[in-house]
């Protein structure tokens, strides 16, 4: 967690997990606007398919509960292990049938990802990600996909802030004080 009053000092591989975890925080952001355009119908012409937004949204999910720097030893396993249960079901789920529910659990790594930033960064509508995320989840279900396209573009948006925010600060912010951290 970010205490500018303290620096640890960050070897190689500290510093590349912070840019990794950036990069995944950046790249969900992308993919959150290309599923919201998808879902407005607003994509035919970049020829970027709804599957390829959600395989998009898994690398980015990836990336970032890979190398995800979190005190708490409870809250990383909940973040990192959705992740992992989207890794099943995109393999089990060979027809996309379930690729709502894959989705899903992409959604709960990235609204632990922004309350877990929220503590830290003053992002504005950072807290409000889950409450858009849950909800685009079950209209994509009903088939509402207008509205859970509005929704995803507005977390798409939220997540580019926290992403610009995150690129500006020092990396060991990320990383916070070494010691804290639950093994």
């Amino acid at each position: 967690m970010a205490n500018p009053e303290y620096q640890d000092t960050l070897d190689v591989l500290d510093k590349l997990s912070v840019c990794f975890y950036r990069l995944g925080i950046s790249l969900f952001a992308f993919s959150l606007f290309l599923l919201g355009l998808n879902f407005l119908h607003r994509m035919p012409q970049t020829g970027v398919s709804l599957h390829s937004s959600i395989v998009i949204a898994f690398i980015s999910s990836i990336i970032c509960a890979a190398n995800i720097h979190v005190y708490s030893k409870v809250i990383r396993f909940v973040i990192q292990w959705s992740t992992w249960v989207s890794a099943i079901l995109i393999v089990a789920d060979y027809h996309w049938q379930f690729w709502w529910l894959t989705l899903g659990f992409i959604f709960v790594t990235f609204s632990g990802i922004a309350l877990k930033e929220s503590f830290c960064f003053r992002v504005i509508g950072l807290k409000t990600i889950p409450l858009f995320l849950a909800p685009s989840v079950l209209l994509i279900f009903f088939q509402w996909f207008e509205i859970a396209g509005i929704l995803l573009l507005l977390s798409g948006v939220i997540f580019t802030f926290l992403s610009l925010a995150k690129w500006r600060m020092p990396l060991h912010f990320d990383i916070g004080i070494k010691n804290n951290y639950e093994i």
